[in-house]
């Protein structure tokens, strides 16, 4: 008796869990310009590619935490592109394949919005009109990736460096305060 209860609470608890879990919403990118002409949401372009044991380890980490999750789809469209892929992105009848970079090739988007600069993981931020704001490259641990975020979905960038937002973020005003919050 003591092991059906058991299981049974296993069970409840992994089927609670599973439907508490948040999932970012990544987009498709035939539907970008419908979004860009909503221009009711910023962007988050995240880019990597197979072989990044960083891009692996901030998807397992950062990318799957439930509130960044929430965050992201109530304050961004977000898009992924594989830097090595090879598939073709129109966007506002510009179209993207690929380039060589050195002797690599990457698609191109992936090289216009990092400005050459091919490490990754990268995640460029842009605004509701498509036009980029910055590109943070590298791994973001979770603390760090809600700061980043509260600093972009929040405008705090237009009127404040991100050196001083750092200095004096707080988690509860900034991040948890936009969260709940829907655009």
């Amino acid at each position: 008796m003591v092991r059906i209860s058991f299981i049974m609470t296993f069970f409840l608890c992994l089927t609670g869990i599973s439907q508490a879990q948040n999932k970012i919403k990544w987009e498709s990118w035939d539907v970008v310009n419908d979004k860009i002409a909503k221009g009711n949401k910023k962007f988050i372009v995240y880019f990597y590619f197979d072989g990044c044991k960083w891009c692996r380890y901030m998807e397992e980490t950062t990318l799957r935490n439930d509130q960044t999750a929430k965050f992201i789809n109530n304050h961004f469209y977000s898009f992924k592109v594989n830097a090595l892929s090879t598939n073709k992105i129109v966007i506002d009848n510009q179209a993207y394949t690929t380039m060589r970079i050195g002797k690599y090739d990457f698609h191109e988007l992936a090289a216009n919005m990092l400005g050459g600069d091919m490490s990754f993981p990268a995640i460029a931020f842009l605004d509701e009109d498509f036009n980029k704001i910055s590109v943070e490259g590298g791994y973001a641990g979770q603390e760090n990736f809600e700061m980043i975020l509260s600093y972009y979905a929040g405008n705090h960038y237009k009127k404040t460096l991100f050196k001083r937002y750092a200095n004096n973020y707080c988690r509860e005003s900034h991040f948890n305060a936009l969260v709940n919050q829907k655009n």
